[in-house]
């Protein structure tokens, strides 16, 4: 179901990054860690969409804040709907599609560690909001984001006040992994969740794999059909 939204504001949280925010249509929910398809409108005119005014996005929002967000780059050289995206002012429509989840936070009495890269900290807002909501049955929750240089949603995060909870900003992959190796001496049987590039994915995946974490505790935000490509 297709749905026609108002930007209500729009957000500039640092160099060639900002963040959306969108009305929230009365019959629409969702869970923490999903995603929508937003489109530029007039996308689906003619025989066929016009898939270069789609994006996949991450919902950087809850139900609970009567909005829907996402936050992207928009470097200098930007594709069609970037540039599309970049010109919108508040008060212009876009439209949004297909919700989904594929990143929802694991109640198992374990503890949950999140590793992001840049913007891909958006994925992981809403876990941690979902944490600080309700922390029944994650006994920690963790967030390591590097190529912090915008340092996205710090003044938001610095604020959270949970002895469970823990942020670190790291602007190197050396303080990362140096980061995430004294978690993980201290954060037994986690269920890692990774957001970032491919490499980045990657890299994490088979530093996480040499200590022992099983494949089915680390979560992405990818399809089942395309987990093979970053597991093998």
């Amino acid at each position: 179901m297709k749905n026609k939204v108002k930007i209500i504001d729009i957000i500039n949280e640092g160099k060639d990054v900002k963040t959306y925010l969108l009305e929230k249509p009365d019959d629409i929910t969702w869970e923490e860690g999903s995603h929508f398809h937003i489109a530029m409108l007039g996308f689906d005119e003619g025989d066929k969409p016009n898939k270069s005014l789609v994006r996949h996005m991450s919902i950087m929002t809850l139900p609970e804040e009567n909005k829907l967000g996402f936050t992207t780059r928009i470097p200098k050289e930007h594709s069609e709907f970037k540039q599309r995206l970049s010109k919108l002012t508040v008060g212009d429509e876009v439209v949004i599609f297909k919700i989904g989840s594929r990143m929802q936070l694991r109640r198992t009495n374990r503890p949950i560690v999140l590793l992001s890269m840049g913007v891909g900290i958006a994925t992981m807002r809403p876990l941690i909001h979902s944490f600080m909501n309700d922390s029944s049955d994650i006994p920690n929750l963790v967030h390591i984001n590097v190529d912090a240089s915008n340092k996205l949603y710090k003044s938001e995060l610095e604020q959270v006040e949970l002895e469970q909870f823990k942020n670190y900003w790291v602007d190197s992959r050396s303080e990362y992994y140096e980061t995430l190796n004294n978690i993980m001496k201290t954060q037994g049987n986690a269920i890692y969740y990774i957001v970032g590039s491919d490499s980045f994915i990657k890299s994490n995946i088979q530093h996480l794999k040499m200590r022992m974490v099983k494949d089915a505790d680390i979560i992405l935000d990818k399809k089942d059909e395309l987990l093979s490509e970053y597991f093998n």
